[in-house]
């Protein structure tokens, strides 16, 4: 975790990390804070009522009290290297997950940290001197699309739980949100008409061709790049291909638009999962058969945002 950590945080440019210092930063009272703040207020009535010496003296070693924790909520957060929040696509019904990289360089322990954005609220952290961890919020989601971005803070009422002090770390990126996988029709037979990439190959080493765009690398001929500079892709006997796939809008049997979107889904998961070329068409969209997981991204991605304007062919 820590090696992940700090591969993330090199990972953000220098200008973004030397920004962090100076985050904004507030602090506010806590519904203890106004308790206490009530009882200040109490006992300086008490000490100016009676004209008690006493009283006057607890009264003032209250407002000391009140005044170090403030001091020492704010340090708590000061300084602290954030990187930015990242997140990865959903599906719909799951949570989407956002997690924030952050360093504690100072000589000085951080204790309760916790992200919140939006009435969500992280797991405590604790960070000793050097430590970086990963700062994580979930957010519910319910249905397709864009889940729109939001403001997030990192949060700490330490040591005297009477403040909270907030560092504001920025928003939550835009999450792209699938439409639920779910539906009974199998895979349709519609070949493209053209053969897909092999998805087999076995027996001994024939001849060689020019490399094609989803080929395995596995079989790149690597001497003869180095001899021709350009890339080739070895074949072998006893090979075998499947056709590729349409995967249309008009073949799926449901009523809904919400209910066809899940069905392809779930086609192209499971197209996806037999290592199969497909192409998917839906009204004002159609991605053109291939494979590999920027493919399974632009095929998910397009279900997610169909009806909205950034959908683009």
């Amino acid at each position: 975790m820590r090696s992940a950590v700090k591969k993330n945080l090199d990972r953000s440019d220098s200008s973004t990390r030397s920004s962090s210092a100076r985050l904004k930063l507030r602090t506010r009272l806590t519904p203890s804070g106004w308790g206490f703040l009530g009882l200040i207020f109490c006992a300086f009535l008490m000490s100016v009522n009676y004209t008690n010496n006493l009283i006057f003296a607890m009264t003032f070693l209250l407002i000391a009290i009140a005044l170090v924790g403030w001091y020492h909520t704010r340090m708590n957060l000061k300084g602290l290297i954030v990187a930015s929040w990242r997140s990865s696509p959903v599906f719909a019904g799951q949570n989407a997950v956002y997690q924030l990289a952050v360093e504690n360089d100072s000589a000085k322990s951080r204790h309760g940290l916790s992200a919140s954005s939006a009435g969500i609220q992280g797991n405590e952290k604790h960070l000793v001197q050097g430590e970086q961890t990963q700062m994580t919020l979930a957010r519910p989601t319910t249905s397709r699309g864009r889940l729109q971005a939001a403001d997030a803070s990192i949060d700490s009422c330490f040591p005297l739980g009477i403040f909270r002090a907030r560092l504001f770390t920025g928003e939550l990126p835009q999450c792209l949100v699938y439409p639920t996988p779910q539906g009974e029709q199998p895979l349709p037979d519609h070949p493209v008409g053209k053969q897909a990439h092999l998805q087999s190959e076995s027996g001994t080493y024939t001849d060689m061709r020019r490399y094609t765009p989803g080929d395995p690398l596995s079989h790149i001929h690597w001497k003869a790049m180095a001899r021709f500079d350009e890339l080739y892709t070895k074949e072998f006997d006893g090979a075998q291909g499947k056709p590729a796939l349409w995967l249309c809008w008009d073949d799926v049997n449901a009523s809904g638009v919400e209910e066809k979107l899940s069905q392809l889904c779930r086609w192209v998961l499971d197209a996806h999962g037999q290592n199969r070329e497909y192409g998917l068409e839906v009204p004002g969209t159609q991605i053109q058969p291939a494979d590999g997981d920027a493919h399974l991204h632009n095929c998910l991605a397009a279900l997610a945002l169909y009806g909205e304007s950034e959908v683009s062919p």
